[in-house]
């Protein structure tokens, strides 16, 4: 038919990155997505047209390159003008090898031929799309990335001569000029205008409060926008250099500003039912861009939304047409109508690492026992046979893994529960598990989860939303000591059966080690119950008259500590690395796992060790991002000759 030759023409056009058995299968199942709509629209009014894309196999090779998103056009557009554009995604696959951390921003060229970003190492490196050549311009660099109009230069933040500047960098040669010296008060830059003449950013002074502003570099006259902002900059220049857009917040609603830069034009867009954040103008200069974030069912919802514009004016309520953006970290908009982005991900989960019991040394590689994003609370069964691990999937659950082959034996639903807090403990005789959270009536503290039936009561309210207390228990299973509260924080033991509460720590002033508090853990005789204060591990006798120190950590900082069931090693993670270490009660520390090549940032928290002694479990938090970039994806005009 002829439509659906039309329809071909279209998608072959399309940047879609697959095999060619892929390519025809999802040709030739959207065409029959096509007919079978205007098949069922002859019998039906109103057809189901959502049912029928979601039967589609179209819909199942969306995780390959490119991705092609099928939108519709209202019914009363009649089905010869079914399709109403393509949205096309395929991924910078080049960028995967590059270090960009989280907190630098990145960009892609005008002409969609090159990426920019800043590394870990603060080098400004530039990367050739389409062959993944890579090229260090520039050191000693931070903050974001703004490409000039014509693409030929990066402005960038950096150190001359020690001295804090903002510069432009020759793609070409490397070469750099200073745009503005000693820029006000640790500017970070947000846009630069086509021009070349304005940049926009937020000026951060040293009493911490953020301002938006708008400096003109020939005179280096500065002009507060908005002051007391929170989060990333929200400036960026029209096409044409005319205008720019800023966001403000009054009287607790966001407002999206339009300004002239030299002239008195001004003009704000204030009905959107939520947040607005990173307006971007589209490269035609017809529509601003924005990502929206409102209260929805359940749930908040951050979708990508667009506003008409037409010379000083906002035209129309925001249309959205892109939805569930969270994970969408938005760079820039280039001119060839590509917009990039980033996708980021937690890996990671529960690994058990063996040892040997009585050198605390390992044994063998560390294995995955769980996949899981997010750093899961997890402890030990008493006969060390099974971790119980709290986590949230459509709800609260507790799950009960096979420490042998990480399957679930069994799930407890927690629907009572709203958050948790940090720290899970099994009662040594295996009737309870101790964790702390927050309860549906807002009522927090630490709960006790029945293990046979399920059932959840609240032991210890605590006066905080979500308490970060750590509860473990004693050998005879009768009590549970706990930290609170996190910061000025004393040593607490609840008797179980009766709730009695009891204070192990004397007051600051008259402590020998003036420390912060953490991660209160009774010794596996039970006559003391043991913390980090600061690189020290004390250990209180339970009847709070003695306090001695147990460790001492002079060229280690850690985090979080479990006791060996011999009480003779003491497990411990260094505080934001990927090593676990093993300290004897009676020598040196020394480093048992490293996990840093299971993904970017991996960070390894929170070992349990295990009641045979035989085994360490610990949980991995890693980090992975994708690049991306996006097109035709704004409210589009009736497409020509359909």
């Amino acid at each position: 038919m002829i439509f659906a030759e039309r329809v071909k023409k279209l998608v072959k056009k399309m940047r879609y990155k697959a095999t060619d058995e892929a390519y025809d299968k999802a040709l030739d199942s959207f065409l029959r997505t096509v007919e079978e709509y205007q098949q069922e629209h002859l019998a039906s009014d109103e057809p189901n047209i959502w049912r029928i894309i979601m039967k589609s196999r179209m819909t199942k090779l969306a995780a390959v390159a490119a991705i092609a998103i099928m939108v519709l056009l209202p019914l009363s557009y009649g089905a010869t003008k079914l399709i109403k554009r393509f949205i096309t995604i395929f991924r910078i696959s080049p960028i995967e090898k590059v270090d960009f951390p989280y907190y630098n921003g990145k960009a892609l060229s005008p002409d969609g031929k090159y990426f920019a970003g800043i590394t870990q190492a603060s080098e400004l490196v530039i990367i050739d799309t389409a062959t993944g050549e890579q090229r260090n311009l520039s050191e000693h660099c931070y903050g974001p990335v703004v490409w000039s109009d014509d693409g030929s230069e990066i402005a960038i933040a950096g150190l001359r001569q020690e001295k804090p500047a903002l510069i432009a960098v020759s793609r070409k040669t490397g070469k750099t000029r200073t745009l503005l010296e000693d820029p006000p008060n640790a500017f970070w830059l947000a846009d630069w205008s086509p021009d070349g003449k304005w940049i926009l950013g937020v000026s951060i002074p040293n009493s911490g409060v953020q301002s938006q502003v708008l400096v003109n570099l020939e005179t280096k006259e500065e002009t507060v926008l908005a002051e007391k902002i929170q989060g990333r900059p929200s400036t960026f220049f029209s096409p044409d250099g005319a205008w720019f857009t800023y966001i403000t917040q009054e009287v607790n609603k966001y407002i999206l500003n339009l300004r002239q830069i030299d002239g008195p034009g001004r003009t704000k867009y204030t009905d959107f039912p939520g947040e607005i954040l990173q307006p971007m103008w589209s490269p035609d200069g017809t529509y601003i861009v924005f990502t929206g974030v409102q209260k929805g069912v359940g749930r908040l919802r951050q979708d990508l939304w667009a506003l008409r514009i037409e010379g000083d004016r906002f035209v129309g309520p925001p249309s959205p047409i892109l939805p569930d953006v969270e994970q969408m970290q938005f760079f820039n908009w280039s001119q060839n109508g590509q917009l990039a982005y980033r996708n980021g991900f937690e890996l990671g989960g529960i690994f058990v690492l063996p040892v040997d019991p009585k050198t605390g040394k390992a044994t063998g590689q560390p294995r995955q026992l769980v996949r899981s994003g997010g750093m899961a609370m997890h402890c030990w069964s008493p006969d060390g046979e099974q971790i119980a691990v709290i986590d949230r999937q459509e709800g609260w659950e507790l799950s009960f893994i096979s420490s042998d082959s990480g399957e679930t034996i069994r799930k407890i639903s927690l629907p009572e529960i709203q958050n948790r807090g940090h720290g899970i403990s099994w009662s040594p005789d295996g009737k309870y598990i101790a964790f702390s959270g927050e309860n549906r009536e807002k009522r927090s503290g630490i709960f006790l989860v029945t293990v046979k039936t399920g059932e959840v009561r609240l032991l210890v309210p605590l006066d905080t939303r979500i308490p970060h207390v750590h509860p473990t228990w004693a050998p005879d299973s009768k009590a549970i000591a706990y930290v609170y509260p996190v910061y000025d924080s004393d040593i607490y033991i609840v008797n179980v059966e009766d709730g009695r509460l009891k204070r192990l720590t004397r007051p600051v002033e008259e402590r020998e080690f003036k420390d912060r508090i953490r991660r209160a853990v009774f010794a596996p005789d039970g006559r003391s119950v043991t913390y980090k204060a600061g690189r020290r591990i004390l250990a209180t006798i339970i009847d709070g008259q003695e306090t001695k120190e147990i460790l001492h950590l002079k060229d280690n900082s850690f985090g979080i500590f479990d006791w060996a069931p011999d009480g003779c090693h003491i497990v411990f993670t260094a505080d934001t690395t990927s090593e676990v270490w093993c300290a004897p009660i009676d020598d040196e520390p020394f480093k048992i796992c490293d996990i840093s090549n299971v993904g970017e940032y991996a960070q390894a928290r929170r070992p349990k060790w295990s009641p045979k002694g035989d085994a360490i479990a610990f949980v991995v938090n890693c980090q992975q991002y994708q690049y991306w970039v996006i097109e035709n994806f704004l409210p589009p005009t009736e497409v020509d000759g359909l």
